[in-house]
């Protein structure tokens, strides 16, 4: 008897899972980790990796932010979008005031 809990779909192929590997899945992945070991270096690892995600995140959105608030600061200059917004900035001001912010955001 197989008791069908899910159908995948997958490159035009259709997966059953029984329960009996249902719950050998399940307790696989539920199952807590043998090695535990949380030391100092465990949590630095993760702060640095935090750090550098954030910090791209960060700069790449801020040309983003910069158009962002131009457009809300002066809708009627700035009335032609997020990319005409770009275009914009770039045209009158250069590309480096795209980095408008940039010193203070990666100080934070």
């Amino acid at each position: 008897k197989v008791l069908l809990l899910e159908v995948h779909h997958y490159h035009h192929f259709l997966f059953r899972i029984n329960q009996t590997e249902a719950t050998m899945i399940g307790s696989v992945l539920l199952a807590p980790s043998t090695k535990a070991n949380y030391d100092l270096m465990y949590y630095l690892k993760g702060a640095a990796a935090g750090g550098i995600c954030c910090s791209i995140t960060h700069a790449a959105l801020t040309p983003v932010d910069v158009v962002k608030t131009r457009i809300q600061i002066d809708s009627v200059k700035y009335n032609r979008g997020l990319i005409g917004g770009f275009k914009q900035v770039v045209a009158e001001e250069g590309a480096m005031a795209l980095t408008t912010g940039l010193g203070a955001t990666a100080a934070g």
